[in-house]
């Protein structure tokens, strides 16, 4: 039988995107793909391979080194094209060069497809760039978990010593250790310092301080493996170029708008509903009671969309002066046909303002959960109010929203679009046993809010409020979040 052939591929620092087109051919053409335990899962979908675990964890070993070399050879040997999937490149501290060696001494032909190394990419994506004009112009990367009795370890003086922006990959464990010797070695305390968590991942994060102080800020926010140390002035571009995540709890439907809108203000979205919306069947007098009203508010586009599936309904409300609260409503409605006036202020001030002399009379199509504060406002106010609901809103059983809950710490900013999605997402959190570490998340980030109803409930679950746009809409939330965070 033919001998085989083994790639030795990189697989890039986690996300599946940032694989080559390459690697991606050859996991096709793969009759045995062996692979390490930093590789995100989505990259072995559909791969019909024999799929083989050689990852290596600290003191977890699924094989020796050795025994990894071997493997390769026996598959090769019987015939198989065989991929050796690595993270980051395989010639950086992969150990792809020994694989290679091992495949050479037996004959067997083997190729390197190199990949992008998280030595670069992981600063780049949190923000960061390895060298920059008059910052840095050299880059040093050293690992930072050094094999035991080596007979020449790491100079820590000469690194010290060369400036520039200094990488240490897989450092977790002897963080303290390495920054202890930099320091010693004459690199000063004060030098801008940084931990990437998880490049490339939906979990990234990152956490600065100076070199003297990472160590302890590291412990802090609980950083573990896979992170590198940054040390340089570089980070300090982070501030600048650095892109926020930003989590969007709104309904699946409006998950895809809300987050090409992020994107375009700068932000990372992160789509993660944590409410969706149930249908209630409409009063049967719903017709009479539209006839006594003189006017009719609508609180969101959502309750259009419910509303107007009805003719009966759209030909009721076009003889009615309509009100909007907010511009996404309004837009709704006039793609309806239907005008409606829209309040600058959107409170029941503002409200009554804007109808006085005009209507004594109000009848509100809203959500279910949806806050009385307009309405109790203009009743106080001497309008006859009446409240019907379209529709409940519900958790949304969306695993996205459990997949943001588990990763809260690597979330920059929470968008509370409504008091249903800050009540449902800690209701969930507390679900899953992890509250309190979605609490701290949403301490250590960004919390904002649209309207006065979800940041009293906000306040009213124990969370602080940062950011709440006078304009009650997502894009005017984006825009103060850009000024803030910019």
């Amino acid at each position: 039988m033919a001998r085989g052939k083994v790639y030795l591929v990189g697989a890039g620092p986690g996300d599946p995107e940032l694989m080559t087109l390459k690697a991606k051919r050859l996991l096709g053409l793969a009759d045995v793909v062996l692979f390490d335990r930093l590789l995100d899962p989505r990259m072995l979908e559909g791969v019909k391979a024999e799929l083989i675990d050689v990852g290596k964890n600290a003191g977890r070993h699924k094989l020796t080194q050795e025994g990894i070399n071997q493997l390769l050879i026996e598959k090769a040997e019987a015939g198989n094209i065989v991929v050796r999937l690595k993270g980051g490149d395989p010639y950086l501290f992969g150990r792809g060069g020994e694989e290679a060696l091992a495949l050479q001494e037996k004959g067997i032909p083997f190729e390197v497809v190199p990949g992008v190394t998280s030595s670069i990419a992981a600063p780049e994506l949190a923000g960061i760039p390895v060298t920059h004009r008059g910052v840095a112009s050299s880059l040093i990367i050293v690992t930072g978990h050094e094999e035991p009795g080596k007979e020449t370890p790491l100079d820590w003086a000469a690194i010290a010593a060369l400036g520039g922006t200094l990488v240490v990959l897989m450092g977790v464990s002897h963080l303290e250790q390495n920054v202890t010797a930099l320091i010693k070695a004459g690199k000063s305390p004060q030098t801008p310092a940084a931990m990437v968590e998880k490049g490339g991942w939906p979990e990234q994060r990152m956490i600065s301080a100076t070199l003297a102080g990472i160590v302890e800020k590291a412990k802090e926010a609980r950083i573990e493996s896979p992170a590198i140390l940054v040390v340089g002035e570089v980070v300090l571009l982070a501030k600048k170029l650095g892109q926020k995540k930003i989590a969007i709890l709104r309904p699946a439907a409006q998950q895809k708008e809300s987050a090409d809108l992020a994107e375009s203000y700068g932000f990372a979205p992160i789509q993660a509903p944590a409410i969706t919306l149930a249908e209630k069947p409409l009063p049967e007098d719903l017709l009479e009671r539209l006839r006594r009203a003189e006017c009719v508010a609508f609180t969101s586009a959502n309750g259009v969309k419910m509303a107007l599936q009805s003719p009966a309904i759209g030909k009721a409300l076009s003889e009615k002066m309509i009100v909007a609260i907010g511009p996404k409503t309004a837009l709704a409605l006039a793609k309806q046909g239907l005008t409606a006036l829209v309040p600058e202020e959107y409170s029941s001030a503002g409200m009554e303002k804007m109808l006085q002399g005009k209507c004594r009379s109000i009848i509100f199509l809203r959500s279910a959960q949806g806050s009385l504060y307009l309405s109790e406002g203009l009743r106080a106010a001497g309008l006859f109010v009446d409240d019907i609901a379209l529709y409940e809103v519900v958790p949304s059983g969306d695993t996205r929203l459990d997949e943001l809950i588990k990763r809260a710490r690597s979330v920059d900013i929470f968008a509370f679009t409504s008091s249903s999605t800050a009540r449902y997402l800690i209701e969930r959190a507390r679900a899953m046993g992890l509250e309190k570490q979605l609490r701290l998340a949403l301490a250590a980030g960004i919390v904002a809010v649209i309207g006065k109803p979800t940041a009293e409930e906000l306040t009213r679950l124990g969370v602080e409020v940062d950011v709440m746009p006078d304009k009650f809409t997502f894009e005017a939330m984006l825009a103060v979040l850009q000024e803030k965070t910019g």
